[in-house]
């Protein structure tokens, strides 16, 4: 009885422990904003708005890896 008890429990707490994981992942998402008018009258498109790194180094990294691979190939020894 304590055994499966155990094992109920276990199982229990890995939900919460892999749900937790899923919300984390889940907040990277990005979000769709609705078709409406603006205030000229204009139509505007639905479409999606991608998430924004609150990390504060993240311009700079992006930076950083876009200059990488745009001269990939620049500092590569030619045989």
């Amino acid at each position: 009885m304590r055994f499966r008890f155990l094992i109920l429990a276990l199982f229990v707490s890995m939900q919460f422990a892999c749900s937790d994981i899923k919300d984390k992942k889940s907040a990277k998402k990005s979000t769709y904003i609705k078709p409406s008018i603006d205030y000229k009258g204009n139509f505007r498109k639905g479409h999606f708005r991608k998430s924004v790194s609150t990390n504060k180094n993240a311009i700079k990294n992006q930076s950083r890896s876009r200059y990488y691979y745009q001269t990939k190939g620049k500092y590569k020894k030619k045989k």
